[in-house]
């Protein structure tokens, strides 16, 4: 997700608990943090702080900066006597890069190409964000090797003939922009 916001309906069934709710974040991972060994004392990438109180209603609340990523936990610190009334929690995504630049997968091939850069990433879902964020270099494809995490950004001209440089390769998956 590139950009979003997020809406919160905050009930008041009980005004006097309602108000309690502060001191919350809204938190912003690439992975799953329930998977992740030191859940749940992990912070992802911060996209709100509330200190304040609020008053029960419907709050929309925006990204104090672009973040992506694909799960959005909502938790309340400090506040372990009152616990957290909400009604609707929805994520409004204004923008995807994978839909804007779709990346086309050739299963069990690599591209023989010289690689503009090597990184070590944990998923293929950070690999081709990696290349979409390098779009000044012309990154347009990439090598991800399954096995290693190794990711390969590439140059690779998606409105030609690129199949003469694609070999078999049973660890490695290819990624090239869709034309």
């Amino acid at each position: 997700m590139n950009y979003f916001k997020i809406s919160l309906h905050h009930r008041g069934d009980d005004y006097s608990k309602a108000i309690r709710f502060r001191n919350f974040t809204f938190d912003v991972f690439d992975e799953d943090p329930r998977k992740l060994a030191n859940f749940p004392n992990i912070t992802g990438n911060i996209c709100y702080y509330q200190i304040d109180p609020l008053e029960p209603g419907t709050y929309l609340f925006n990204c104090s900066t672009s973040v992506i990523g694909r799960y959005v936990r909502l938790s309340m610190r400090n506040n372990e006597n009152y616990p957290m009334n909400i009604c609707e929690l929805e994520v409004l995504v204004s923008s995807s890069r994978y839909e804007e630049i779709p990346l086309k997968r050739e299963k069990n091939t690599k591209h023989v190409g010289t690689p503009l850069v090597q990184l070590t990433v944990r998923n293929v879902f950070l690999c081709a964000r990696a290349c979409l964020f390098r779009r000044s270099i012309y990154c347009t494809a990439v090598n991800w090797v399954t096995t290693t995490g190794s990711c390969q950004l590439l140059s690779v001209n998606p409105y030609v003939n690129y199949a003469a440089n694609l070999i078999p390769d049973q660890l490695t998956d290819f990624y090239i922009q869709s034309n």
